[in-house]
């Protein structure tokens, strides 16, 4: 059979497994495209792949099959495919190559207990540490996911089927099976070819939902338990001779159907159906899998005895739930099945409610459905417990019963909780309707005009004042209602659904005090912050999101202000005197560039510690890491271990985004190391690992450093006037906001393609890996740098150290020569070409060009490297064996983009529009990463 693009992974220095892997798929789709299409076009792709290819601007000419939008679009969808191929034989290579390392797997939590162990560390203090560590992934849904649930259920199947087709012979399937994997690879690639990825609209916020709801019903519930098992074996490895008590450490959090800034879709409506699909998929999962342990649970009593509890809890069972007679006669003598059908009973009754309360037909529950998980849990472990005492102890101690008990504690009815999230500006604008209706403002003024020091004034008195503040007739704009009534949602919620269904409300943009106590005001309003006789109940806890770098440098400051607020201290005392702080990495590198807006993190978590610890207000700290390095993503466990030493108190929180929560959870196994790395990480950092005073020792070089690349950074991208004019022809970006691929607008309301302070930070730097220049990755660190070391004689060693010794600088600088290796200047050049005027467009590429170069070099020099990614090759060799196959999808990208103005508008909505989508689609399963 032919191959497609007959690529050869192994000459490109990766691994014979994956080059066979990556072979065979190839060849597979080949023999597939052949069948569907006809031999032209992969003789088109083969073409394209030559040396030589025309240029975007000769393509229709010289290859006028190309005239014809719906060839190109065939075509960029045959590369999208083949590269969503190789990233699945990838994640199949991630998983081989962990699994023969297993005992002695670098960053798992084994090694890190087994240094807690050799550091000295009694299993008491291990203990400790452990009640101090919680972890909790936030996932979102900003508009950077470009693979359908049917193209995601299609990879793993195929993933799946590369592992079946190289392991053991099938006990299940016919005698003769050598090439029934191969054979259903072929028909599901066939499926994938038939199956459009391109959706015909924009998601809604339910379909969001839906899709988060698909990595927690296929990874997420099932990978959670694996990890605390991982750790319980770990201890008692290095422990044997103590019993260890194994927190949850391990919660999972949403912002899917709850994130309403930028987003008028996500309505208070859509808001409660998201909780509802939380609470009925945990309660699916839940029933399926005491189905499961009903079937399996058959010890007879005429062979092995059973506590006293169970049978009484049995009885009891029989005499309040409505059990047929012929299953209690059939399995008189098999207590666990009778206690399990009962257990099954309860949480269908539970289900019920639920499915009730989403179609508005519900009155009370059932009062025997279980009102809660305690109650379910509390069934379990009678069940443990019997077993345990009753000759099974390796029955109640691993397995699915353990495994399902660890899923309820991790997950409760609420599955993950819902954060709420919504801009400043709207609670501002509400307050200006609400304040004057109360008649409680400055005659003549309206709240936004206030004064700071006023705001404050008015909010705190507000909250000390026990009256309600609106007439009871008041109704309120559209918008102020939309802010208004998610306050009820959430009440509801946490009164009807349970207390964990929805716990934080995120401001974003918060810049004052008046942020913050403007949403206590609204939790009062909606009655969830109570004053009472015996003192303030607040519900809801109130999180800042610091995004600017001017923000994020007075971060500390503000919260140290807002603690001493007597209306604010009320709440933290309601709420256990704990705080939660949001940091935003993307809009502060969109703000400052990459290395002033790391600087301004790594600074604000310092300030933050300090806070904390003259406050004596412990703070939880929130990343809002994106999928990008220009938007803070990277390795998790190295941030979390590149935080100042002895900053990290044990609680983190951190988004998960985009194209990143595909790749990492949809595979079990790449979520079980993903999430193994972390809690690597938290263990470690928990126990003070890391570079002592560092952030004070270098704190002069990093000012400097992130004075100097903030101002190369910002002369370019907003000081330049010319440079919005550079951006909007050498980027696809008026393209990329027609993807259909979330609800969430590109552009924040009434500014599309405005300027650069109305473009969203995701766009932002989605158009810059769509044309490969990844400039939000490192664009001004290569100035700063120079300017440093050329200073003085001995600043070069200072930088030299600071790579070697300070595991913050070192991420920085290895995050930014991964964003400098999946750069890619020659694509970038067709992009560039295409600007007019041309000298606009030659002076600003020659810009981005000096500036790559100058960090390419600094960065060599920092690191001791004669090449970039020298220390990881497979990386490097990745990147390599990517880049010929990645370069025809940006021929027909900008080929696309030079033909788009003479088309009509008719066409730019239909075949063309459709062949630009697919072409953005490709080079994001290419360089794995959008925004």
């Amino acid at each position: 059979m032919s191959a497609f693009l007959d690529l050869d992974a192994e000459g490109h220095g990766l691994s014979q497994a994956l080059g066979h892997d990556i072979y065979l798929l190839d060849h597979l789709l080949g023999r597939v495209l052949e069948s569907q299409e006809g031999e032209q076009l992969i003789e088109l792709a083969r073409k394209l792949m030559s040396e030589h290819r025309p240029s975007p601007a000769d393509l229709l000419e010289q290859m006028p099959e190309f005239r014809d939008p719906a060839t190109i679009r065939q075509l960029a969808r045959a590369f999208t495919v083949m590269f969503q191929l190789v990233n699945t034989a990838e994640q199949k290579e991630i998983v081989r190559v962990n699994r023969e390392r297993q005992g002695t797997r670098r960053e798992s939590i084994q090694d890190a207990v087994t240094h807690l162990k050799e550091s000295g560390l009694s299993a008491d203090q291990v203990q400790e540490l452990i009640d101090r560590v919680e972890i909790t992934p936030t996932l979102t849904a900003h508009p950077t996911e470009a693979k359908r649930k049917a193209v995601l259920d299609k990879l793993q199947s195929i993933a799946l089927l590369l592992a079946e087709h190289e392991g053991s012979p099938s006990l299940t399937g016919p005698l003769d099976t050598k090439w029934l994997a191969i054979e259903e690879i072929e028909r599901t690639l066939t499926e994938l070819w038939q199956t459009d990825e391109m959706r015909i609209r924009s998601l809604t916020v339910s379909e969001e939902v839906r899709n988060a709801m698909y990595f927690f019903e296929r990874t997420i519930m099932e990978v959670v338990p694996w990890l605390h098992a991982d750790l319980a074996a770990a201890l008692t490895k290095a422990y044997p001779d103590h019993t260890f008590t194994i927190p949850t450490i391990l919660t999972y959090r949403s912002w899917v159907g709850g994130d309403r800034d930028g987003n008028p879709n996500v309505t208070p409506d859509e808001t409660w159906q998201a909780l509802l699909e939380h609470r009925i998929l945990a309660l699916d999962v839940y029933l399926d899998r005491v189905g499961v342990l009903r079937r399996e649970f058959t010890q007879s009593t005429k062979l092995v005895s059973v506590s006293g509890d169970l049978l009484d809890s049995v009885q009891k069972d029989i005499g309040a739930l409505p059990f047929r007679h012929r299953d209690l006669q059939r399995y008189s003598q098999e207590p666990y099945v009778v206690k399990l059908l009962g257990v099954e009973e309860r949480l269908k009754q539970s289900l019920e409610f639920a499915h009730a309360l989403g179609a508005g037909t519900a009155s009370q529950p059932s009062d025997t459905a279980y009102p809660s998980p305690a109650e379910f849990l509390a069934d379990l472990r009678l069940v443990h417990d019997s077993l345990l005492n009753n000759h099974a102890p390796e029955i109640a101690q691993s397995g699915r019963l353990p495994h399902l008990i660890r899923q309820i504690e991790a997950f409760g009815f609420h599955l993950a909780t819902l954060d709420i999230r919504q801009h400043s500006d709207e609670h501002a604008k509400a307050l200006d309707e609400i304040l004057a209706a109360a008649g409680v403002l400055p005659k003549g003024r309206t709240y936004r005009e206030l004064e700071e020091s006023e705001k404050i004034n008015l909010l705190s008195e507000e909250l000390r004042n026990p009256r309600p503040l609106l007439p009871i007739d008041f109704h309120g704009s559209p918008e102020c209602r939309n802010v208004l009534d998610v306050f009820h949602v959430i009440r509801r919620a946490r009164k009807e659904l349970s207390a964990e269904s929805i716990k934080a409300y995120v401001i974003s943009m918060t810049h004052g005090i008046s942020d913050i106590l403007e949403v206590l005001l609204f939790c009062k309003e909606a009655g969830m912050f109570r004053i009472t006789e015996h003192g303030v109940e607040s519900d809801l806890e109130v999180v800042p999101l610091f995004e600017t770098i001017e923000d994020l440098h007075g971060s500390g400051e503000l919260m140290s202000n807002l603690f001493a607020n007597p209306s604010y201290r009320t709440h933290l005392a309601a709420r256990g005197n704990t705080q939660e702080v949001m940091l935003g990495y993307s809009d502060s590198s969109k703000d400052g560039g990459y290395l002033a807006a790391n600087w301004a993190l790594q600074h604000t978590l310092g300030d933050l510690a300090l806070v904390s610890k003259d406050t004596g207000i412990p703070i939880r700290l929130f990343h809002g890491r994106g999928g990008t390095v220009g938007r803070g993503g990277g390795r998790a466990n190295k941030a979390i271990l590149s935080q100042p030493a002895g900053s990290f108190g044990g609680r983190i929180r951190f988004t998960e985004q985009g194209e990143v929560v595909s790749f990492r959870y949809s595979l079990p196994p790449i979520a079980h190391r993903h999430l193994e790395q972390i809690v690597n990480a938290a263990l470690l950092a928990v126990s003070g690992i890391g570079t002592p005073d560092a952030e004070t020792r270098y704190f002069e070089v990093m000012q400097d450093l992130e004075a100097s690349s903030r101002a190369a950074y910002r002369g370019l991208v907003y000081d330049d006037p010319e440079f919005w004019a550079y951006y909007t022809q050498a980027t696809p970006i008026e393209h990329i906001s027609l993807l259909p691929i979330a609800s969430r607008p590109v552009y924040r309301p009434g500014n599309a393609l405005s300027g650069l302070d109305g473009l969203r930070a995701i766009p932002w730097n989605f158009a810059w890996v769509q044309c490969r220049t990844t400039l939000v990755g490192w664009y001004g660190m290569g100035t700063a740098l120079e300017h440093f070391a050329e200073s003085d004689a001995k600043n070069l060693e200072t930088l030299q150290t600071m790579y070697r010794d300070w595991p913050f600088f070192q991420t920085v600088v290895d995050n930014a020569q991964l964003e400098l290796t999946r750069a890619h200047l020659p694509t970038a050049h067709l992009y560039a070409a295409r600007v007019q005027p041309r000298s606009l467009g030659e002076r600003i590429e020659s810009k981005i060009k000096e500036e790559h170069a100058r960090t390419v070099r600094m960065i060599l020099q920092i690191s001791g490297q004669s090449r970039l990614m020298e220390k990881a090759r497979v990386v490097h060799n990745t990147v390599e064996f990517r880049n010929p196959a990645v370069m025809p999808l940006s021929i027909l990208q900008v080929a696309l983009m030079d033909r788009w103005p003479s088309l009509t508008e008719e066409d730019q909505a239909g075949v063309w529009r459709e062949a630009m989508l697919q072409t953005i689609a490709g080079i994001a399963a290419a360089m794995q990463s959008t925004g």
